[in-house]
């Protein structure tokens, strides 16, 4: 088992490589402009190393969950096209549907759950899809706030046993390979679109996966960090009559760094720490690894509440 991991890990840190080298050579590069929170031009794409090791994983582990796998192909596929040539939104979205239903329809949820309910589930897949990549912005975020989630549902696994342990494991390697470029003060590559929305498809199987095991919506809060700040940011620009859905820097996370100049590194760090935190007392530490909806509930809300005067110490001066 050692062996074959750290053969994964070795292809997967060669896949990188190759990927870094031919990258730089075909100009697929992230140039700064005015949104950007980075100033030096970098590889774009290295998120690949998902993608690619859940593949590994399928060709390895006997072609488990074969539909998931060709919408995360499909889905990691046109995030890579829009990373090199900016795609259409439309054909972005139409494409996202139609990796979401395989995804859907591999777990059987079409099966477990009535037509009226598969809008909400497509529509918060889309809202997770949306909300992971918007909170790409710095070095080392997308990284180490996916080895939280994806080591949390790791240890849940031990107990509820939802899902083979092992394509958890390549995930993690995949991950790890990228932060090695990736977390340090002058990024080696970036994990583009094609990174942040293929983890972001791991992400929602997972979930709905737990979800249809369980029938408990309180997995959702292992991402409660991200989606408190992608939400808030929201409404804060709604209403400013600002458009909700176009680039900006108005996350926390951005205004931490933009404006109060803290360093990329630490507050990726501080965003993957809390959620570890809020992962821990949620749900590990629970004897059925399951939290009270009221208490969960509860949690957010104080949360929530906790953001607004963070955010306004942070703004006041500039904005």
């Amino acid at each position: 088992m050692i062996l074959t991991q750290l053969n994964i890990f070795l292809i997967l840190l060669l896949v990188a490589l190759v990927y870094l080298k031919l990258a730089r050579k075909f100009g697929i590069i992230d140039v700064p402009n005015q949104r950007s929170s980075h100033r030096d031009s970098t590889v774009r794409g290295g998120g690949i190393l998902i993608p690619a090791a859940v593949i590994l994983w399928w060709l390895v582990y006997d072609y488990q969950h074969t539909w998931m796998v060709i919408g995360l192909l499909w889905i990691s596929s046109i995030s890579f096209l829009d990373d090199i040539y900016e795609l259409s939104k439309k054909l972005r979205f139409s494409v996202q549907i139609i990796a979401l239903a395989m995804c859907f329809y591999d777990l059987e949820l079409f099966d477990h759950f009535s037509f009226y309910t598969w809008p909400i589930f497509f529509f918060i897949a889309l809202g997770i899809i949306n909300a992971v990549n918007f909170m790409d912005g710095i070095n080392g975020i997308s990284g180490l706030y996916g080895i939280v989630f994806f080591g949390t549902i790791l240890v849940l696994d031990v107990k509820v046993q939802f899902i083979d342990p092992a394509m958890i494991h390549y995930v993690l390697m995949a991950l790890s390979v990228f932060l090695f470029f990736n977390l340090r003060k002058k990024a080696l590559m970036f994990a583009g679109d094609i990174g942040s929305i293929s983890m972001a498809y791991m992400m929602i199987f997972l979930m709905t996966k737990w979800y249809i095991a369980t029938q408990s919506w309180t997995i959702i809060l292992l991402l409660m960090v991200y989606g408190l700040d992608v939400f808030l940011t929201m409404i804060q620009r709604f209403r400013r009559g600002e458009r909700i859905l176009e680039p900006h820097r108005s996350h926390l996370y951005q205004r931490l760094v933009n404006e109060k100049k803290i360093p990329h590194i630490l507050i990726a760090i501080i965003y993957a720490f809390l959620q570890a935190i809020i992962n821990y007392f949620l749900f590990i530490s629970q004897e059925n690894n399951l939290p009270e909806p009221f208490y969960a509930a509860l949690v957010l809300i104080v949360f929530g509440l906790c953001y607004y005067p963070i955010k306004y110490q942070v703004e006041k001066n500039y904005i």
